[in-house]
């Protein structure tokens, strides 16, 4: 299959300071590796965490009636210190009961797609032993030793085995690339999980990134089982400039404000697009409202996202069609699954496009895809592939903290000034995200 979103080329915000990492595709898992885990220690696992689960709220209700007996009856400072710390532990023991069930999701999804992934395995090694074939450790396929010479009868005999020897390793490279998305989800998740602990305190950011580490659980079945339409989410945003018009703005920080948007005007001419300057009038808008990203201008003017994108879908697509093929032998029947690359990181630079270093900086990326397999169109062709691909960007429009920028049309301003301006009500911070059209290949 040729690369992917192969456009011609043309003659932010978040400065960049470390190197762009690329999480491409899954970490590659071995024949030996399917045939020897154990889905049932994950199962076991998942109900361990279950179990910390319902302790952790049977001792969080336990926390809010002593609170709720302290309210009266008790005054003054060792009162109100009191109170504060027994509200932090019930933000701690909030966020902790979401991960654990987010956990123990994480882990029963898990066990379940490994043990497909099993199944898919001994259903190869039972066509091999039904046609006296064996299969090697490397997935190679063993014929048994006998010559056709000039026998038509062997001939035919040879092109049935060699056919059955192509469903094998359909199945067996089905097997590997599924375990390896299931390995890659579920240890991504759960790495999501793990930075929780770091959570203090039950914040309108807090909430939205603990909410997602549940839904992405709840929804990883879906992810990684073919049943399309589920885009587990990145990974958490930064904190941006903190809590939404906390401090009173002050001469300097209206002056600011001003300042940026007369320069909005000039930014499409000093960054080369329109881009920057609409997502500088958004923040300045107040709304905090979602934008919609350009996602297909994001790919034909960013260089490093499109060959990003087109290496990623070709590092997936070998698996994802094995997948879909093995399921149409099982089934039968047409084929239609499903599949997504994960959430990979990436940055626009100054030398890609000034215009979206500016507006976006650093973004997330998925792209996902629907592969289907239909009966072929002649007897004895092979049967038909197909995949349908878009890719969706998630990002959230804020300002690092501790940076300067020198913004198109006004100059050197600190990001830490520009923050304030959330902190103070008179801009506001806003997620952005879109997906690009759908593109069909034959495969």
């Amino acid at each position: 299959m040729p690369s992917v979103y192969a456009y011609e080329q043309p003659d932010g915000r978040d400065k960049v300071d470390h190197p762009h990492h690329e999480r491409s595709f899954a970490t590659p898992v071995t024949l030996h590796q399917v045939r020897s885990c154990d889905p049932e220690a994950f199962h076991r696992a998942s109900e361990e965490w279950d179990k910390v689960g319902t302790a952790i709220s049977a001792a969080r209700s336990t926390v809010v009636d002593v609170l709720s007996a302290l309210q009266e009856g008790w005054s003054g400072d060792a009162a109100d210190l009191g109170r504060r710390a027994l509200k932090e532990l019930l933000d701690e023991m909030s966020i902790a009961e979401q991960e654990m069930e987010a956990a123990q999701l994480t882990l029963s999804t898990a066990a379940t797609g490994l043990a497909l992934a099993r199944r898919w395995v001994a259903e190869a090694d039972d066509l091999a032993h039904a046609n006296s074939l064996t299969i090697n450790e490397d997935g190679d396929i063993g014929y048994p030793a006998w010559t056709s010479g000039n026998d038509p009868d062997g001939d035919t005999e040879s092109r049935r085995l060699a056919g059955i020897a192509g469903d094998i390793r359909n199945l067996l490279k089905a097997a590997t690339a599924y375990a390896a998305t299931v390995s890659s989800t579920a240890g991504h998740e759960l790495d999501r999980i793990n930075n929780a602990v770091d959570y203090r305190k039950l914040d309108d950011w807090t909430k939205r990134v603990v909410s997602e580490d549940l839904a992405g659980a709840r929804d990883m079945a879906k992810a990684i089982g073919g049943e399309g339409g589920v885009l587990l989410p990145p990974d958490p945003y930064d904190r941006g400039s903190g809590d939404y018009a906390t401090e009173s703005p002050t001469d300097a920080d209206r002056r600011l404000k001003a300042t940026l948007g007369a320069g909005i005007a000039g930014m499409p001419f000093a960054a080369g697009g329109t881009h920057a300057s609409e997502n500088m009038a958004h923040y300045l808008s107040g709304t905090g409202e979602p934008l919609k990203l350009n996602v297909e201008d994001m790919l034909k003017e960013i260089p490093d996202f499109q060959e990003s994108v087109a290496t990623t879908l070709d590092g997936n697509i070998p698996g994802w069609e094995a997948e879909a093929l093995a399921e149409y032998r099982r089934t039968g029947k047409p084929v239609a699954l499903v599949q997504q690359t994960g959430w990979q990181p990436m940055s626009a630079t100054p030398e890609s496009s000034k215009d979206w270093f500016y507006a976006v900086g650093s973004f997330h990326y998925n792209t996902e895809a629907k592969v289907e397999v239909k009966p072929p169109a002649s007897p004895g062709a092979p049967p038909e592939v197909t995949v349908t691909y878009k890719t969706h960007v998630r990002d959230r429009y804020n300002w690092d903290n501790g940076k300067s920028t020198d913004v198109p049309g006004v100059g050197q301003v600190t990001d830490r000034d520009i923050q304030r301006l959330h902190k103070t009500g008179l801009a506001r911070e806003f997620d952005m995200g879109g997906a690009s059209d759908a593109r069909t290949e034959k495969l």
